[in-house]
Parts: structure tokens; C-alpha cells; sequence
């Protein structure tokens, strides 16, 4: 397997099904799965785990939102991806945000493909602009041209609750999980989108602006469900936490008394750390390398968390049993 490559460990596979490691090496070897060893650690990818983990995926929609900038959306957004990936499930990434940082970070050329803008304007299927990226995860990319997006949407009149189930529905059935990552702005676009998903996730900073940003996002998701008769779920996820600061301790206690965000805050946070950035400043991601960092950590957690991976394992009929 490449070494930029995503990898999901043996001694991870170990803890999520709550067996030995040495259950894991045995059942990799009698099953005929495929895995590589590197550093005395056994690992695998996507096609390997779908074998072993057997989940049965809830299909959904998810769209990582809020209105306000630097708070993490696209680094998250992009490593989520890969984690449920790499728990077997089959991902499409799907840009609407006109800067293209997801399309960046997976190293994609937009130019050469069809964006949302041509879908929408020009009648593109989304399956023509569809990039694999590696085995069960796939890109839908962005460039500047989305810029206009909002204007088209509203100048066509195109009704906003079925604008983006329309264009992904002939693919649906291909992906366990859509994600859609949002510019950090209110508008037309990000409006279809939400109606579009099961799931808004919205990242947030231990600042003040970006409590600000996080209740215009809620206020709005509020405003849809109510217009619109949705059910749409919404979590908040605190991002770049650092326990040494106080103004991360008082961010946290915020949201956890505050009535409108106390239920709906993920218990997992994901903690301040370089490796995102520098991951994707050096094209690869926080899952290619072996060593366990607190990263790894804080993105499992919350991919086991908002995909309910833990029950839906433990629930299936066909439980592997590892001896």
C-alpha cells in the first residue's frame, strides 16, 4: 500500500471490536484479507475493512456548515471523510466552498472536470465531475467559478429543497456517506444543501465571533426545518480545544449550559494540533502515517460518534465472531 495512502491499524481495529490484537491478525490471515506490516504494525485499508467490519452503514448526508471562517471546517470535513473510509464505508466529497480547499486537499485539478456551477447552469451530470481519489472515496470538486452559485440559484428560481437531492440523487446509492463542505456564509447554495442533508456539523472555535457564527448557523438551520418541514439534526463540534487556556475551558462550559446547543454538542472535541495543516500542506493526511497522535484520536471519536459506528457494529446480525 502507498505510503500517502490512508491506513486503518490492526490495534485500532482491536479496540473498536473489542477484541484481542492478536483476534485481529488471526482473522486478516484466515479470511484471505489483505493487510501490510510496516514498523512491526499491521495495517489495511478501505476494501480490507469493509471485510472485516461488516457495518452496516446508515446512509446519510452531511454537511459541515458555519458561518464564519478559520474554524477548522475544511480540515475536519476532510479527515472525517477518510476515517469513515477507512471504517469500510464508501464517501463522496462533495466542494460547494468557491475556494476549492477540500478540492486542494486532495490534490485535485477542478479545471479539468465539471463543478457545481456547471451542473446547475449548465445542465452537467454530477457523475461526469466525480474524481476517485482512492478505492471507496470520491471527490466532487470546486473552483472559483462557484462564486456565482447563489446568483444562478436564485435568478433560475430553482426550488432549494429539491436543487441538491435532485443532482445527487441518480448517485446516492453509490455512497454510504455525501458530504458536502459549505462555503462559511449564508445563502442559496448552503440553504440547498442543509435541505438536502441528515446532518449539519458546524465547527467551532474557542472565540467569541465564533459563537456568533455558530447562532446565525443554528438560527438558520431553525428557520429551514420550520419552512420546510425538515427534521434536519445539528451537532456542534468544538474545534482546536486547548485545556491550558481559559478561554477554551469558558467556550466549553458555554456551550454545554447554553439551552439551545447543550444537546445537541458532540462529546467528542477535537484538540488543537498542527498535524492537520501540515498533513495537507505535505498532500497526505493524518491517517497515512502509523504513529498514534491525538489527532487520530479526536477524529475516530468523532466519526464513531456522529456515524453511530459503535451500535450499528454491535447490533449487526452477522457479527463477525473472532475466536
Amino acid at each position: 500500500m502507498d505510503n500517502l495512502y490512508a491506513k486503518m491499524t490492526a490495534s485500532d481495529a482491536s479496540v473498536f471490536m473489542q477484541v484481542s490484537l492478536q483476534s485481529i491478525h488471526k482473522h486478516l490471515k484466515t479470511k484471505d484479507i489483505e493487510s501490510f506490516k510496516s514498523q512491526n504494525r499491521v495495517y489495511f485499508g478501505f476494501e480490507s475493512a469493509r471485510k472485516l467490519f461488516s457495518i452496516p452503514f446508515e446512509k446519510k448526508v452531511i454537511s459541515f456548515q458555519i458561518v464564519k471562517g478559520g474554524t477548522g471546517k475544511t480540515s475536519i470535513a476532510y479527515s472525517f471523510a477518510i476515517r469513515a473510509n477507512l471504517y469500510g464505508a464508501r464517501v463522496l466529497c462533495i466542494d460547494l466552498d468557491q475556494q476549492g480547499n477540500l478540492t486542494h486537499a486532495f490534490s485535485v485539478d477542478p479545471n479539468i472536470v465539471p463543478v457545481m456551477i456547471d451542473v446547475v447552469k449548465n445542465n452537467a451530470e454530477l457523475s461526469d465531475g466525480i474524481v476517485n481519489i482512492s478505492p471507496g472515496l470520491d471527490l466532487f470538486p470546486s473552483r472559483i467559478d462557484n462564486a456565482i452559485l447563489d446568483n444562478e440559484i436564485m435568478l433560475g428560481r430553482f426550488p432549494l429543497e429539491q436543487l441538491y437531492l435532485k443532482i445527487i440523487e441518480p448517485i446516492r446509492e453509490n455512497y454510504d456517506l455525501i458530504i458536502f463542505d459549505c462555503p462559511p456564509a449564508l445563502g442559496h447554495s448552503v440553504a440547498s444543501s442543509t435541505l438536502a442533508s441528515d446532518i449539519i456539523i458546524s465547527p467551532v472555535t474557542p472565540e467569541q465571533f465564533g459563537l456568533s457564527g455558530l447562532k446565525i448557523t443554528y438560527d438558520e438551520v431553525k428557520i429551514l426545518n420550520k419552512n420546510y418541514l425538515k427534521d434536519i439534526k445539528m451537532k456542534v463540534l468544538l474545534n482546536k480545544f486547548d485545556s491550558r487556556t481559559a478561554l477554551s475551558s469558558e467556550v466549553l462550559r458555554t456551550l454545554i449550559n447554553d439551552e439551545s446547543f447543550k444537546d445537541i454538542t458532540c462529546n467528542a472535541l477535537v484538540r488543537s494540533n498542527q498535524e492537520f495543516s501540515n498533513t495537507i500542506f505535505a498532500g497526505t493526511n493524518i491517517y497515512s502515517s502509523l504513529k498514534n497522535t491525538s489527532a487520530k484520536e479526536d477524529i475516530d471519536l468523532l466519526v464513531r460518534e456522529v456515524l453511530n459506528l459503535d451500535e450499528l457494529y454491535n447490533k449487526k446480525t452477522n457479527k463477525i465472531e473472532l475466536m
